[in-house]
């Protein structure tokens, strides 16, 4: 963090950006640009306030769709799906406030000392450098820093930004910092943190790299006075986890918090919104997050494959998933309260294969999260994949661009499956009697009619 605290001084003031982004118009569609607030810019906050610092923040994204909307013009377009048989490419659309608003915006106000700029996606950080250009252009002597996941990840690419300095690595390495709630209108959801890392080495995830191969727990008895105080200022009513792993060492984290939760009864809602590993779920677990008020459980499934799932050393099977939901649904979990994260668009993953998940989480009665599969560089998938995309920027790697879809898939098709049944649930019957033409349900149809949904049929 040295890069960022460079000359900083109590009273300083800095201004924090979460920048506009370029994106794919599904990326919209789907909500997931504005679901999720800056938090590490919010954590960042909040330490900057801890030396002295006056703090401020300018969301790009969410002000746009206050004063406007949100998604601007195509700037370009780019190759996605199976491009050497579909050619086809898809628009790239800004997202956010424009660098000349950005410029305007800051030029009616004095200069900061310092502008931070935060990136989590890697595919986002190209379209970071007319963000530093704009900051210049308004405060010209004012250094502009830009750090996040996607730095730490890509830092040759993000040397490229021109920035004035980049941070890289975990702020205060082991520390655990609140969210600066206040500085976002809407302060009746916050994030909560109680575990960091996790042990588990799945071959798409950088979790392992980000944090240094390290995990990492908060006494819970700290994070429910964190609640408890959130909640006294602000009126906060739902706190959201989004803990990589928040079963590490369960008993001695995730339990007791769950039992003053319960046994306190603040009136409020948690999430944990990364969900839960199948393999570890138990009716005593169960049991303690109805108690606590949770309302909704995600499990992670992310594929039906026994052997992909091998490959990509994810630590649950299919009976274990299924044991896992049976103890959710008698625990009351159900409807919208129970759903499962499946990824789609993965190396070599066919159509069939995306809808006999589908259908057999609508057998279990499971609304399945679908999740666009991402290539991320520093997981062990770039090393197994990454000469497929070889020839491909960052931005191409965007996940609304398919850029694995199998050579028989269709991006039609996928962005199909994706608007059809991302956290929807209908029921199996439903699409059995249904008289479409639709080709994706008469293939659902002919899968259901084959019961090849059920794991002893595939």
């Amino acid at each position: 963090m040295s890069t960022l605290e460079h000359n900083l001084k109590p009273g300083s003031r800095v201004l924090l950006i979460h920048p506009p982004v370029a994106d794919t118009a599904e990326a919209e569609d789907l909500d997931m640009l504005t679901c999720v607030p800056p938090i590490g810019l919010l954590r960042v906050a909040s330490h900057l306030r801890q030396r002295g610092c006056q703090v401020e923040l300018l969301d790009c994204l969410a002000e746009a769709r206050r004063v406007g909307r949100l998604r601007r013009e195509a700037r370009c377009a780019h190759r996605c799906g199976n491009w050497e048989e579909e050619g086809r490419r898809k628009p790239m659309h800004h997202f956010g406030l424009e660098p000349e608003e950005l410029s305007r915006r800051l030029g009616v106000g004095p200069p900061a000392d310092l502008v931070a700029l935060g990136a989590t996606f890697t595919w986002h950080l190209p379209g970071l450098r007319e963000v530093v250009q704009a900051c210049r252009s308004a405060w010209p002597a004012t250094p502009v820093v830009v750090g996040g996941n996607a730095v730490s990840l890509c830092p040759e690419e993000a040397e490229g930004l021109e920035a004035d300095g980049l941070v890289a690595g975990q702020l205060l390495d082991g520390a655990f910092l609140p969210t600066a709630i206040d500085l976002l209108p809407d302060r009746s959801t916050d994030f909560l943190q109680l575990v960091k890392g996790c042990p588990h080495r799945c071959s798409y995830c950088v979790t392992p790299r980000l944090h240094g191969g390290k995990v990492r727990a908060r006494p819970p008895e700290e994070v429910f006075r964190e609640l408890c105080a959130k909640q006294a200022a602000h009126a906060t009513r739902c706190f959201v986890f989004y803990d990589d792993f928040i079963l590490y060492r369960q008993e001695r984290h995730l339990d007791p918090f769950l039992d003053l939760v319960a046994q306190e009864r603040p009136g409020v809602v948690l999430e944990f919104a990364l969900g839960f590993s199948a393999h570890l779920m138990t009716e005593a677990l169960a049991a303690r997050l109805r108690g606590a008020g949770v309302e909704r459980v995600i499990l992670a499934l992310e594929t039906t494959s026994e052997e992909r799932g091998r490959r990509m050393h994810r630590p649950q099977h299919i009976a274990q998933f299924i044991r896992a939901v049976e103890i959710l649904r008698a625990a009351g979990f159900r409807g919208p309260g129970l759903r499962a994260f499946y990824l789609i668009g993965l190396p070599d993953q066919t159509t069939r294969e995306i809808l006999q998940a589908i259908l057999f989480l609508y057998h279990l009665g499971v609304t399945p999260s679908l999740t666009a599969y991402a290539l991320t560089p520093g997981s062990e998938d770039m090393l197994r994949f990454g000469s497929r995309v070889a020839d491909r920027g960052l931005e191409e790697l965007a996940p609304g661009l398919w850029p694995f879809a199998h050579p028989g898939m269709r991006v039609r098709e996928l962005d199909a499956l994706y608007r059809y049944f991302h956290e929807r649930f209908i029921p199996p019957e439903r699409i059995a009697a249904s008289r479409t033409e639709d080709p994706v349900v008469r293939q659902m149809q002919a899968i259901l009619a084959r019961r090849a949904h059920l794991p002893e049929n595939w």
